[in-house]
């Protein structure tokens, strides 16, 4: 995914903490084409996985999935971060805490929308500590259904999440994976 690098190389910015932000291309100010690349190219990778259904969690992850879902021929859903009135009150549900938001939120996924014959694909726009994924994966647990693997656009590999996901089994792949951040300046796995 050579767009997706240099994308990631040439506009991403660093922020506290070594946050990587990516809203002026890939979740906030999308780049359409480029994110269809990154829905198609994750979608090849688990074309043989025999995926039913496509999760992530509100928001930034929804472009990907949409494109990944579309990809794979499979309904999208995402876990809301709040409790509307639109939202079915029978719901999975459970806790996560966003480091770079350094808040706590309860996703939740309307019971009607999985169930125990779902290979659900978890995906995300970036992969850091890993707490989206793991709360997207027990709720796909408490429906009975199986995780068919995670798909993130980019990694950060000096954080846990993919290593903790693996440990756990889980199938992972990033289309970019950054190694650290050194200055300012964002280091890819390979460069």
């Amino acid at each position: 995914m050579d767009d997706l690098k240099r994308r990631l190389l040439n506009d991403a910015e660093v922020g506290e903490g070594n946050i990587i932000r990516v809203d002026m291309f890939l979740n906030h100010c999308m780049d359409m084409d480029l994110i269809e690349h990154v829905g198609n190219a994750l979608a090849k990778r688990f074309r043989g996985e025999k995926v039913t259904k496509v999760l992530t969690a509100e928001s930034s992850g929804i472009a990907v999935a949409c494109f990944v879902g579309r990809a794979l021929d499979v309904p999208v859903i995402y876990a809301k971060k709040f409790q509307t009135g639109y939202i079915d009150p029978e719901v999975y549900s459970t806790e996560i805490h966003s480091f770079s938001l350094e808040k706590s939120y309860t996703l939740r996924v309307s019971r009607r929308y999985l169930d125990e014959d779902d290979r659900v694909l978890l995906v995300d726009d970036i992969l850091a500590n890993g707490q989206s994924i793991l709360g997207l994966a027990e709720i796909v647990s408490k429906a009975r259904a199986e995780v068919a693997g995670v798909a993130v656009a980019i990694e950060k590999a000096m954080q846990d999440g993919g290593k903790v996901l693996r440990r756990m089994g889980f199938r992972v792949e990033a289309l970019a994976c950054v190694e650290r951040v050194e200055n300012g300046r964002i280091i890819l796995s390979g460069d």
